[in-house]
């Protein structure tokens, strides 16, 4: 999926840097199968789960500002390589700055500061609950500047939701562990930075320079963490171990690079509301990650949550995915 993917956009940019003109091949892309639109936005969940067991480790070697803006800068800047090797215009035009500055401020700066600073803010289940209400913030944000209605089966699949991860983050909730407000405010933050930059970038429209706008977007966005972290955190040590190096690197090219980029091509073929729903599922795929690889002991609560969540998943489905996509 990965390899095709890249491939696909590749032939896309280039054809559109020559011709300016839509390709043939976006628009076979565009119309693809159910399926293989699925499968992409399982793959996109599976690596943002992975993501955050990998953040939760990492923060143990470097602060959370530095974590997050290096992570960032790295992610963009394997993105530019990738458009030297295609041989296309490194930039965006002039005109689409304001763009790619406000999705440098939402998903990025915002995003990620509060998605690496809330963990050790909040208790865990906290973050685990308001750390995935993208899809809350999202169907609210979409019906207002996108014009997507908050359907039947949006909002069925939202309650759904939100009960699925509470309930597996409620051992958590209930434990002896407290949290801040300060550490709820930067969860629910994180989710609406990143919820804000996907309605920019659906409504901008980026059949053309997806790349370039992710890849200048990420590099902006990280420059204001990497300035927060010289300023509050510059006494914190890091540590250049093998295991950061090598979870950096995850984070940053995997978790960033490709996920941002797999993420716009996936906003250009389905609604802001019905994608993010799909971000629900990101807990129960944590929660196989810990039953089956670590061997974490899993409850009856969290049980139940997961089968909340895909149900939560399957309204969105039943109601709207059956639905080609829009070719414009």
């Amino acid at each position: 999926l990965k390899g095709k993917l890249i491939y696909v956009m590749s032939k896309s940019i280039q054809r559109g840097a020559v011709t300016g003109s839509s390709s043939p091949r976006l628009h076979s892309v565009v119309a693809a199968s159910t399926g293989k639109r699925i499968a992409s936005v399982l793959a996109f969940t599976v690596i943002y789960a992975l993501c955050f067991a990998a953040i939760k480790t990492g923060l143990a070697f470097a602060p959370p500002l530095f974590f997050g803006g290096v992570r960032a800068l790295i992610g963009g800047g394997a993105l530019l390589g990738l458009l030297v090797v295609l041989r296309v215009p490194l930039f965006p035009a002039r005109g689409r700055w304001p763009l790619v500055l406000s999705i440098a401020a939402t998903s990025t700066t915002i995003g990620f500061g509060a998605m690496f600073l809330s963990p050790g803010r909040a208790g865990a289940g906290i973050a685990s609950v308001l750390g995935n209400t993208q899809p809350l913030f999202a169907v609210v944000l979409a019906a207002l500047f996108l014009g997507e209605r908050a359907t039947r089966g949006k909002l069925t699949a939202l309650a759904l939701g939100l009960a699925g991860v509470t309930l597996i983050a409620y051992p958590a909730l209930a434990g002896a562990n407290g949290y801040g407000i300060w550490g709820a405010a930067l969860a629910l933050a994180a989710s609406a930075g990143t919820a804000a930059g996907s309605v920019l970038v659906k409504r901008a429209g980026l059949e053309h320079g997806l790349i370039t706008t992710a890849a200048w977007q990420l590099i902006a966005g990280s420059l204001p963490l990497l300035a927060i972290s010289a300023i509050a955190e510059g006494g914190a040590a890091v540590t250049w171990n093998l295991e950061f190096i090598a979870i950096l690197l995850f984070l940053a090219l995997v978790g960033t690079s490709f996920a941002t980029a797999l993420w716009y091509w996936l906003l250009q073929r389905e609604e802001v509301g019905k994608l993010t729903m799909f971000l629900f599922l990101v807990p129960v795929a944590g929660l196989a990650i810990a039953g089956f690889v670590v061997g974490e002991q899993i409850g009856l609560l969290e049980i139940g949550g997961a089968v909340l969540t895909v149900a939560a998943i399957g309204a969105v489905i039943k109601e709207e995915w059956h639905k080609p996509a829009e070719i414009s």
